[in-house]
């Protein structure tokens, strides 16, 4: 009875929310980050715990996608005429993803075409996320907001990891269709990996991750006052449910956002932003120093901890043995894209976690050698763009702030791809993404923004709207 009623309700709350997206796609978004949030919960509480809830999200996405289809061209439109070099690249990386399908389906047989279909969609979902949050960002005040209503949800979401590790019983708490407690085990110790209300340990150290990356930047925003105090308590519970959840890649996702941040941002650092920093690097350093006095949660202090023979291990993913193994055009999409892998004979095919062995495996060398040439042209703009100092409607502060989010991501997904195989992971990814190439252009929609607010309905001294012009070569700084 209670399942039925949990389904039927989150069924009648994404199809109010895909109705409202028909309505304002621009502030429906957020609602994304809840149905994210509640979709697991109810997935746990329905008998066979069906995969097609998790994928009503996506159906909730395209409808936005479908209402914003207008402003969506337009911007792809103009995206390739600024951007022209990632424009191309993309297109080649695009047909080798195209080969390494037809690789798949040689691969597999024709049968099982669905294999590299579904993967191939895993690939495009987080480029047409990416595109939106290119559409989508017209002032940078609305990603902020956005980042504060994604903290209220992902906090309260995240006491569900605390209840479990209370160890208090709950069909909606813990890992998704697994009855008892999920082990790592570590050399001299064991961890139990906490889920909480969302469907994994992996999904719930992400949330937890972006949770504490996000207060992190907003408290350091906000300076030295009251603000920043409850944004130092925000980062210290999301940071404490990093620690919990039992998953590393939680915690150096928060070091590779806070590395990359101040790395773009340190030359602009004010007195009550440096005082702020050490604020909150005092309550995570609390947080760690409780943990690591309990009893009870001193393991996961000790789990932690790393040799750098084994982060360079994770980093690498299975390189080297995947091209081994199945040559160096791989064994095609599929191969190694989680939920799938069920339909293969040959279970030795999906080993690979790390992003590396994933792409190896999936597209092989000539897709790793496009996506490496793209990530070039990628990262060199980024870096332009984030030595940019405060221009009109674009701070630098923002621009740091999204590097150090999407660096994390990027880093994330090298160490751990599988974890972006969930839905709303790949689509806040992508949307970061895109939102880090809007800043590019924040300036020009704020003007005409303005133009088009000064003129006067039926006026005949109207002035025509402030063309976007595309910036030229020497437009941007290089990067230091």
């Amino acid at each position: 009875m209670v399942a039925s009623m949990a389904l039927a309700l989150y069924l009648a709350v994404v199809g109010i929310a895909t109705l409202y997206g028909l309505l304002d796609w621009r502030g429906s978004w957020v609602l994304v980050s809840v149905c994210g949030v509640v979709q697991d919960p109810v997935r746990k509480l329905t008998p066979g715990a069906p995969v097609y809830i998790s994928f009503l999200v996506v159906i909730f996405y395209g409808v936005l996608v479908l209402s914003a289809r207008r402003e969506l061209i337009a911007d792809i439109s103009d995206f390739s005429r600024r951007f022209g070099n990632i424009y191309t690249s993309m297109a080649v990386v695009f047909f080798t993803l195209c080969v390494a399908a037809m690789n798949g389906i040689f691969s597999y047989g024709l049968a099982l075409w669905k294999v590299p279909l579904l993967s191939m969609i895993t690939y495009v979902v987080p480029v047409v996320a990416a595109g939106f949050g290119y559409c989508w960002l017209r002032r940078e005040e609305a990603l902020y907001s956005f980042f504060r209503v994604y903290s209220v949800i992902t906090a309260i979401g995240l006491v569900g990891t605390t209840l479990e590790y209370l160890r208090v019983h709950w069909r909606i708490l813990g890992l998704v269709s697994y009855e008892g407690d999920y082990i790592r085990h570590l050399p001299g110790i064991q961890i139990r990996l906490l889920s909480g209300v969302y469907r994994s340990p992996d999904v719930m150290a992400w949330h937890a991750s972006m949770l504490t990356s996000i207060a992190v930047a907003m408290a350091l925003r906000s300076g030295f006052g009251r603000q920043m105090m409850v944004w130092s308590g925000v980062a210290a519970w999301g940071f404490f449910n990093c620690m919990i959840g039992g998953r590393r890649k939680a915690i150096y996702f928060v070091v590779v956002f806070a590395g990359v941040f101040l790395f773009r941002y340190i030359k602009r650092v004010r007195t009550a932003q440096v005082f702020a920093l050490l604020a909150v690097l005092l309550v995570l350093g609390f947080v760690v120093r409780q943990l690591a006095r309990g009893e009870d949660t001193s393991v996961y202090a000790k789990g932690a901890l790393t040799t750098q023979k084994e982060l360079a291990s994770r980093l690498e993913g299975g390189l080297v043995e995947t091209f081994q193994q199945f040559g160096f055009m791989g064994a095609g999409l599929g191969a190694a894209t989680q939920g799938v892998y069920h339909l293969l004979e040959n279970e030795n095919i999906g080993w690979q976690e790390g992003g590396l062995g994933k792409l190896a495996v999936e597209v092989g060398l000539p897709g790793m050698l496009a996506m490496l040439v793209m990530g070039w042209y990628v990262v060199r703009l980024w870096l332009r763009l984030t030595a940019l100092g405060d221009v009109p409607g674009s701070s630098q502060f923002l621009r740091a702030m999204l590097l150090g989010l999407v660096a994390a991501n990027i880093t994330g997904f090298i160490v751990s791809a599988q974890a972006y195989t969930d839905a709303v992971l790949a689509l806040m990814t992508g949307f970061l993404v895109g939102c880090l190439f809007a800043t590019a252009t924040l300036d020009e929609r704020l003007q005409e923004k303005t133009a088009v607010s000064r003129r006067i309905p039926g006026s005949l001294t109207q002035g025509p709207a402030v063309a976007r012009v595309a910036p030229t070569p020497g437009a941007l700084p290089s990067a230091p």
